[in-house]
């Protein structure tokens, strides 16, 4: 990316290698048009990925996708503390204007998309603040200070030219906390060939890391109506009881756990499925949510059936079943098994998914980082 002229600067809540997520899928459909620097979360040797293997620290750059280059930095362990937070904050800032002057580049934009980072002084461009969950309300689950994030929530907000939100809960409670508009920029997917052959079985699919933010109780109910259920994702269960719980489930009658697999290899096992599960408990972390899963299911032609969010109220699509107790959400799944395919069903799906993919979501940015720079 070396002389790449007008670059956004993304500093990311996840690492790149981490579970590919908001982040990750957006920075992907932004690099094809704007070269992107991503900058992962700093890191130290005792640092764990999010799927609990360990890495070796590589502080640099690295290409990782068209038009994407990483940037890792190492911190010293327990960076994150108060007393040596400031000390990894000017080091982090410190090797991004290096990597700028390194790579030549002017920098169109640096967004901050995580609860643990803050603008980088010294850096030139149109400041945006994008909020990918309810940072505050999922402290627990991050291992973060609730209170911390809400003051550094605070002071991103008054230095960001504009703020943007994955969910209309989410703008909205923001705009109301911060006394500021937000916009909303909603996760996005990857639709298949409307072409593609489709043959379904009987089988519901659960896509996604499989945590305490999911409803089992839902999810019971399906198994127990007979209907049979593939877990795709890392298991990533908090709390030792959400985790005894959920390893109750996963290893029950008409299960089959998965685990991950390569993100090019799920569209050839969605394609197989007979419906998508989103299966949300009724948690303020979750209403403020928007599931990549929902989108991913209809990007590859599937019937969905979701818990009640207000991200599926503002799709406002008949493409999508909503249930609200384990009985309905049962019987919308076995519907959706029972129901005869129909390849019109699937191209509505398909069309539906294209207004709401990610190069769609990456020409909004691009939209209104032109009309702040």
């Amino acid at each position: 990316m070396t002389g790449a002229g007008r670059t956004v600067i993304y500093l990311a809540g996840d690492r790149w290698s981490d579970v590919p997520g908001t982040d990750r899928r957006l920075v992907t459909a932004l690099g094809r048009s704007i070269p992107v620097l991503w900058v992962d979360p700093p890191f130290s040797a005792l640092t764990r990925s999010r799927s609990g293997a360990t890495e070796i620290p590589r502080a640099g750059l690295d290409s990782v996708a068209p038009g994407v280059t990483r940037l890792q930095v190492v911190a010293l362990p327990g960076a994150s503390r108060p007393g040596l937070r400031a000390l990894a904050d000017r080091s982090r800032a410190r090797a991004i204007r290096s990597a700028v002057r390194a790579l030549g580049i002017e920098v169109l934009a640096t967004i901050v998309a995580s609860p643990r980072e803050r603008f980088p002084p010294g850096v030139s461009g149109v400041r945006v603040l994008y909020v990918t969950d309810d940072w505050a309300a999922g402290a627990g689950l991050m291992g973060l200070s609730a209170s911390r994030i809400r003051s550094d929530l605070a002071r991103n907000a008054g230095s960001a030219d504009f703020a943007a939100a994955v969910s209309p809960t989410l703008a909205e409670q923001l705009a109301h906390d911060l006394r500021r508009d937000v916009v909303v920029l909603a996760n996005g997917c990857e639709p298949t060939d409307a072409g593609a052959p489709h043959a379904r079985t009987g089988r519901a699919v659960l896509v996604g890391q499989l945590n305490d933010r999911l409803d089992l109780e839902l999810l019971e109910a399906v198994r127990r109506g007979g209907t049979p259920i593939t877990a795709i994702g890392p298991r990533t269960a908090a709390s030792p009881e959400s985790a005894e719980r959920l390893d109750r489930f996963l290893s029950s009658p008409g299960v089959d756990w998965r685990g991950c697999l390569p993100a090019a290899q799920l569209p050839a096992e969605l394609a197989t499925m007979g419906v998508g599960l989103t299966p949300y408990a009724d948690t303020a972390f979750n209403r403020a949510s928007f599931p990549l899963k929902t989108l991913e299911y209809l990007a590859a032609g599937l019937p969905v059936v979701s818990s009640d969010l207000p991200s599926v109220r503002w799709l406002d699509t008949d493409l999508i079943a909503v249930a609200r107790t384990p009985a309905e959400f049962e019987q919308r799944v076995a519907e959706a098994i029972a129901s005869p395919y129909d390849s019109r069903d699937r191209a509505r799906r398909l069309a539906f998914a294209h207004t709401h993919s990610w190069r769609a979501r990456a020409e909004q940015l691009t939209g209104l980082l032109d009309r702040h720079s």
